[in-house]
């Protein structure tokens, strides 16, 4: 098949919106720290973690597209109640966690730029976060509003590291010897063990085959309910996946590059500690990119999680709440947290801790989904599509244990 690059354009949005879990406030701590501990070393690492998350994100896609369901209604509609209800009571636990990292580090953002205390940070988090959710009404006018809108978003964040790169000026030797596999030592172990648990965002599988039903409806209704359709609809999903997600790898290297250049050796691994080192390094300009992508990342990825919080309890419990009232039961522990006073660096890293606990509960499923004939279809993976999957995501699961044991007993 060929397509023009108008009907691809006219495709880019849903993999956009899965995009910002992979450039989240959590991932910006563990970039900041491998690039401020080892330079450059662990840029592979980044690589590695972009691929394996554009092949699970691709199967995700694939089933909505091929089944017009998500993992969380084909487990409401095929295990037993007790295992759906222990589901998605992981998955609601996963979300509250998710949604704390993102409101922390727009959190974040706001106090450094306006030099204000973290919890009236965090209040400007939460009233910009309804402010963006407002915007999910225009769903009844097309979710194009919503995917151009979290596009913008990831622009924004690109062009802020674009920037950083630029006062950065890496030369092409470092770029080079980072994308050589190696780990420097024990503590880089542990580090590159972070960035490839943490890889892929839970929320993210469950929204991804629940967004692209906006296209599959009206490729229904407009050309019909045939295998060609869809086959073209998830060539086009995965081209639009592979770029964003490839913007996303782009954005986490830049991180990693930027700390190298302006942190390493300096023992810094706080956002807010980076922030202020790139303004001496770097001058204000630097400093002020950095606060307004990390306020663009944590805001965009707040309204993407919301919208994973209403396909998880939609998709489990067939119940469909008010967005605001999800919105706000999200939103409670987050302020909770830091008007409590927790480090906001700890409670990042704790709230990925978290995610890895509910990783093996979407996975595994998508996995055993995805390779059922009467499910899939024609779509079915292969044998050989499994197999490697299934490789990919015994490998975050071990790496996301190992991290868990390493946090909590050191």
């Amino acid at each position: 098949m060929k397509y023009s690059l108008r009907e691809v354009l006219s495709y880019l949005g849903p993999g956009f919106i899965i995009s910002v879990a992979y450039m989240d406030p959590g991932n910006w701590a563990t970039n900041i720290s491998g690039g401020a501990k080892f330079g450059t070393a662990l840029l592979w690492v980044i690589v590695l973690a972009s691929c394996m998350a554009m092949g699970i994100q691709i199967i995700a896609a694939k089933l909505g597209i091929a089944t017009g369901k998500g993992v969380a209604q084909l487990c409401r509609e095929r295990l037993p109640r007790r295992v759906v209800f222990v589901l998605w009571v992981a998955a609601e636990l996963a979300m509250i966690a998710t949604d704390m990292a993102e409101i922390i580090g727009a959190a974040i953002g706001f106090s450094l730029i306006f030099s204000l205390p973290l919890w009236a940070g965090a209040i400007l988090a939460g009233i910009s976060s309804f402010a963006l959710l407002g915007v999910r009404t225009a769903h009844k006018r097309g979710f194009r509003w919503v995917e151009l809108l979290i596009m913008s978003l990831v622009g924004v964040i690109s062009i802020a590291f674009v920037f950083e790169m630029a006062l950065a000026q890496p030369t092409a030797g470092e770029i080079t010897s980072g994308l050589a596999p190696g780990i420097p030592n024990a503590n880089a172990l542990y580090v590159a063990i972070g960035i490839l648990g943490a890889t892929v965002m839970p929320h993210s599988v469950y929204l991804h085959p629940y967004i692209v039903q906006d296209r599959r409806s009206r490729l229904i209704e407009d050309e019909g309910d045939t295998e060609e359709v869809h086959r073209r609809h998830f060539v086009l999903e995965s081209v639009d996946t592979v770029i964003a997600l490839f913007g996303a790898m782009f954005v986490n290297a830049a991180m990693l590059i930027v700390a190298a250049a302006a942190l390493e050796g300096t023992g810094i691994e706080t956002l807010k500690d980076a922030f202020i080192t790139l303004n001496g390094v770097f001058g204000g300009h630097a400093s002020l990119a950095f606060g307004i992508a990390l306020i663009a990342a944590g805001l965009s990825s707040s309204l993407v999680a919301t919208m994973a919080g209403q396909t998880v309890m939609d998709g489990f419990l067939d119940l469909n709440i008010n967005v605001w009232i999800r919105r706000s039961v999200t939103l409670v522990p987050s302020l909770a947290v830091v008007m409590a006073g927790f480090d906001p660096t700890s409670v990042l890293v704790a709230s990925q801790v978290a995610l890895s606990f509910e990783l093996p509960f979407v996975l595994i499923p998508l996995v055993w989904f995805t390779r059922e004939e009467g499910i899939m279809g024609s779509f079915r993976n292969s044998s050989r599509t499994t197999s490697v999957l299934g490789i990919v995501i015994v490998l975050i699961i071990v790496l996301n244990i190992w991290l868990l044991y390493s946090t909590l007993f050191g």
